[in-house]
């Protein structure tokens, strides 16, 4: 079982980012982000024993991301879903959208992934030691983040 101090220092480092990126993709609706935030670290600390520290902010994300399509879901009754739906088979074999057990992050290099862990596992003021951990310049691992978002967004374009 979780400890009070490192239940704590989690929510304390991730919680507000969460919260933000649940109000983001709820059209900035305060009591649904609030409600998907808290679902989110409900369920990180009920299976936290079985995740690693590199591990939490990624599925933080990943698990706000079910949460907020199960919110979007359950708060809509009146639609359809595809995968009820007959005339949705036709299409979904020439879909562009990757399967959903695929990933967008499936696209980066393993020295891309790294770079991206280090970068945001950093605090805002310890980019220049995380740049010096992957034998960078600080400007050159900006330069490479930036790449790695452009490559990112290509893929997302496809």
């Amino acid at each position: 079982m979780i400890n009070k101090e490192e239940c704590s220092r989690i929510i304390s480092q991730y919680y507000k980012e969460i919260y933000n990126y649940c109000y983001s993709r709820l059209s900035f609706d305060k009591q649904s982000a609030e409600d998907c935030a808290q679902e989110v670290f409900v369920t990180f600390f009920s299976k936290r024993e079985k995740l690693s520290d590199e591990a939490i902010r990624l599925w933080l994300y990943r698990t706000a991301d079910n949460i907020i399509k199960a919110y979007l879901r359950s708060r809509d009754q009146n639609t359809v879903s595809l995968e009820d739906s007959p005339e949705a088979e036709n299409i979904a074999a020439d879909s562009p959208f990757p399967d959903e057990n695929e990933s967008l992050l499936d696209i980066l290099s393993d020295e891309e992934m790294n770079i991206l862990r280090v970068y945001y596992d950093s605090a805002y003021g310890d980019k220049k030691a995380a740049a010096k951990s992957l034998g960078l310049s600080l400007p050159a691992l900006y330069q490479r983040i930036h790449k790695i978002k452009l490559k990112l967004k290509s893929g997302q374009d496809k």
